[in-house]
């Protein structure tokens, strides 16, 4: 095993699913974690019961992320909704010293004022624009509160809509044991159901922090090869180096060509390098060098590029053999090869 380290917190991308216009990007989060988790159905039977299988389903992905920062965007995603700007109502609340009961609001209340007074009584007055009168007043100082008219940001918490769905992007860094960053580990959710649980706790003695909470929903795949999936995890390297290979194969091991058919003709050789485990291969083709080893110079190939051609001149019965070479950085140079035949 690699001694390798996923490190810290993760950065949050958001961005619309449809467009992939970023919505917004968390750099400050205190924690993010994801849960990949399915459920179990036990297949039992004949004497004492013994499980003879089990049924593994409902595989979900889930996601928190907790931000130490307040961001609105994070209240309007599990709103389902959009942040507006306009002229909105607004609650203010005024400290004012009387003057023989009259005062002066600092904004233009749009209804009645509702005064507090030192000694715990409550007095509801009409304004005159910003002026207002409290009887028995006199100089005290008071708590006005009132409505007015402001431009500011506005959401909405709707009834019936529900939360957004968005395309969430966790990065997070991997080091090594000197402390060097090795590489960046990517998850991408293309559908991530925001939850719509939102708690806003406040502390006399502490700042808020705010959750992102959401499960992963099914993305159809784009072939027919692979299924529905929920996320991609990509691991993204630091440095250019190539992926380090064990071992080659060149694909495939052998290359026909008809001189019925008609000649010249030209086949492609491709080269694998094997990783083991459960890393599949990479194609290195273009790593490689390729070189006749044996044959006529009927036979040619490409350095680099690995296409085999039979010349003109080739007849039935000419066999010849190309070695392709591909250094690895660990495991030195490596080799392979493919058997070339000329049939009538």
């Amino acid at each position: 095993m690699n001694n390798t380290f996923l490190v810290s917190v993760a950065n949050a991308v958001v961005r619309d699913p449809s467009t992939l216009e970023a919505i917004m990007y968390g750099t400050a989060n205190i924690d993010s974690a994801l849960t990949i988790s399915m459920a179990s159905t036990e297949v039992r039977g004949g004497i004492n019961n013994p499980l003879l299988y089990t049924y593994l389903h409902d595989r979900k992905v889930d996601v928190k992320l907790t931000q130490a920062t307040f961001d609105k965007n994070i209240l309007a995603l599990n709103a389902g909704n959009t942040v507006l700007n306009g002229s909105v109502t607004a609650v203010k609340t005024d400290c004012i010293v009387l003057s023989s009961g009259s005062g002066t609001t600092a904004s233009v209340p749009t209804g009645n004022v509702t005064v507090f007074l030192p000694n715990g009584t409550v007095q509801t007055v009409t304004p005159t624009g910003s002026n207002i009168v409290v009887s028995g007043g006199a100089n005290q100082k008071i708590t006005a509160v009132y409505n007015y008219t402001v431009s500011a940001d506005q959401l909405t918490i709707e009834t019936t809509k529900p939360p957004s769905v968005v395309d969430l992007t966790l990065i997070a860094e991997v080091r090594d044991n000197t402390g060097v960053i090795a590489e960046y580990l990517q998850i991408n959710i293309p559908r991530f159901q925001v939850t719509g649980n939102y708690t806003l706790s406040l502390a006399a003695n502490g700042v808020s922090n705010q959750a992102l909470e959401g499960t992963s929903l099914s993305v159809s795949s784009t072939d027919c090869s692979s299924g529905e999936y929920y996320a991609k995890v990509t691991w993204i390297p630091v440095s250019s180096t190539s992926v380090a290979v064990s071992d080659i194969a060149a694909s495939p091991s052998s290359l026909t060509f008809s001189v019925a058919a008609g000649l010249p003709a030209s086949k492609q050789i491709n080269v694998y390098g094997l990783r083991g485990g459960l890393y599949s291969n990479v194609n290195v083709t273009t790593s490689c060098s390729f070189v006749l080893t044996s044959g006529s110079a009927s036979w040619s190939v490409g350095l680099h590029t690995g296409l085999v051609t039979a010349g003109s001149a080739t007849a039935a019965g000419y066999l010849g053999v190309v070695t392709a070479t591909y250094y690895d950085a660990t495991s030195g140079s490596l080799t392979d090869t493919v058997n070339l035949v000329a049939t009538a």
